[in-house]
């Protein structure tokens, strides 16, 4: 599966008065009415029990500028959020400010499926923070789109 590119995003909540998040690499748009996202969470995450109570959360879109963003939201027994520029939504869910897109949700569904759960949300909102090129994963690494050319 390395072969297929993934934009890159950052699922956030706030469990416990405390912000919550993770790097996803399969995130996808699943419907325009009702407008519904889908996102994968390794079964073995140690952040996803933290979050799958939340009945909203946001994701968080990268530009492709912020690797090391992804980088830090993937690492484990680290602080996430520490120096972090962030705001919360009205359901107190973390908008990256280093975010291009945001999307703030509410929980539709979540269910396993093989070694992952499938997360499906409902997008609330959706927030249009830079014009960025997006965050892609391919191969093993960051792609540079830099040299993006339009059909």
């Amino acid at each position: 599966m390395r072969h297929v590119p993934t934009p890159v995003a950052i699922v956030a909540t706030t469990a416990g008065g405390r912000p919550v998040g993770l790097t996803v690499g399969s995130f996808a748009s699943v419907s325009l009415e009702p407008a519904l996202v889908t996102f994968f969470v390794d079964q073995q995450s140690t952040t996803w029990p933290l979050m799958e109570d939340s009945d909203t959360f946001t994701i968080n879109i990268l530009g492709h500028s912020k690797a090391d963003r992804c980088r830090s939201f993937s690492s484990k027994g680290i602080d996430r959020f520490a120096g972090v520029d962030w705001t919360a939504s009205e359901d107190g869910d973390p908008i990256l400010a280093e975010a291009s897109v945001v999307l703030e949700c509410s929980k539709h569904s979540a269910r396993a499926l093989g070694d992952h759960v499938q997360v499906v949300g409902q997008v609330q909102k959706l927030h249009v923070l830079s014009e960025d090129l997006p965050l892609v994963y391919h191969q093993g690494s960051f792609l540079n789109l830099d040299h993006l050319v339009s059909a």
